[in-house]
Parts: structure tokens; sequence; C-alpha cells
């Protein structure tokens, strides 16, 4: 069996809580007890808990948006002169962070630690998924832009917001989907699901804009 280092044990410690009871219940005393490591690894490591937060956030997503780039550049190269597919460029968006959760070593604490991401209001977390989310943002918003040259980008900002809900409702709340409709999302597989997601919103995006209604005044 393979020696699991000291960083490591404590960076999916760290994973286990953050996911399992949210980012500001979590001591660094709660995580060195998990990790059997002592609080002066963690400093050495880290240097705080906020640091260690960003990186075992960075750990899983670093690898997921690097996929994504290099889906869509492929995308990208094979439509050639072609306009670029708005399914290409979902199913970009879409598939490496699906896979990255039905790969059984991330376990439940990963889309757990997705449902804390995307949920949870921390400040200085948001401050920098944004900044790990730059690259993807820039790139998806000019590919958006390339596979609908019909729609206004304030449209297109406001179906992707909408896109990202359902990503991300999909990918955390799937055991609602048979609590309240006795449908299985067990049954699917990962590709059924992703399919199933892209078509949907790519309905979505080309839904018909309907007119802005004008304000009364009063």
């Amino acid at each position: 069996m393979l020696k699991v280092d000291t960083k490591t044990k404590i960076l999916d410690a760290a994973e286990k809580l953050f996911a399992q009871k949210g980012f500001d219940a979590v001591s660094l005393r709660n995580i060195v007890e998990i990790a059997k490591v002592n609080l002066a690894a963690v400093h050495y490591h880290f240097g705080s808990k906020q640091a260690l937060l960003h990186k075992v956030v960075s750990r899983r997503f670093r690898p997921i948006n690097k996929e994504r780039l290099n889906m869509l550049e492929n995308a990208r190269n094979k439509a050639g002169k072609n306009k670029l597919k708005l399914e290409a460029v979902l199913e970009s968006l879409f598939f490496p962070i699906f896979r990255a959760q039905a790969n059984p070593k991330a376990g439940i604490s990963f889309t757990r630690l997705i449902g804390r991401v995307v949920f949870d209001r921390n400040k200085e977390l948001q401050k920098f998924m944004l900044s790990e989310l730059t690259e993807v943002i820039i790139q998806f918003s000019k590919a958006f832009d390339e596979a609908l040259p019909n729609l206004e980008k304030t449209e297109i900002d406001w179906r992707s917001h909408f896109m990202a809900g359902a990503m991300a409702h999909t990918l955390c709340n799937a055991d609602l989907l048979s609590d309240f409709t006795k449908t299985n999302a067990n049954d699917s597989e990962l590709e059924i699901t992703v399919q199933r997601l892209i078509d949907f919103t790519a309905g979505g995006f080309r839904a018909k804009v309907s007119k802005t209604p004008n304000t009364k005044k009063r």
C-alpha cells in the first residue's frame, strides 16, 4: 500500500469535513484530528485555513477546467470554418465535471463539495473561484457568442446563468428526482444524464426571446 504524505492527508481530511459541515463550521483542529497530523503541519504546508480551503477546491476543479478548455479547443478545431455548434460548447462545459463526479475515487464528498462551492456564501471563496474560472468564463463566453450569433449578449448572459443553475442542481440534487417523481436518477448512465442536460439547456438558449414588458408608471 502506498504511504500517503502529510500534505495529502490534510487535504483529504479538509475536503471531507468542508463537504460535510461547510467551510465556516470546520476548524483547523477538527482537520488535524481527522488527518492525524499536528497543527504545525497545516501551517507549514498551507499557512491558514482559507489558504487550505482554496487548495482543496483548486485540487479538484483545476483539472476539470483544464479539460473543459481542451475540449472546447478541439470542438473549435473540428468546426473549422463552420459555425461552432452550441451542443459542442455545452458538451465541453458539462462532461468534465460530471466525469469527475462519477469517478469512484471522488466519492460522495466531491458532490457535497460542489454544493458548498456553489451555494455557500463564503466571500473569499467566491472571489477565489472567480479567479480560477476567469479563463473558462472568457473562452466559453466567446464560444456562446460564436454559436449564437443572433442572440444579444444580455440574453446569452441570462441564459448562461440559468444553465449554470441547472448544471449545479443536477450535480448536487439528483436524489430529489427520485424523492419527488419516483424516477430513479441512478438508472441513467453518465452520458445519458449529460445528454439530457445538453438537450434541455440547448433548448433554453434557442428559445424565442420575449419582449421585455414595460414597467407601468404609478
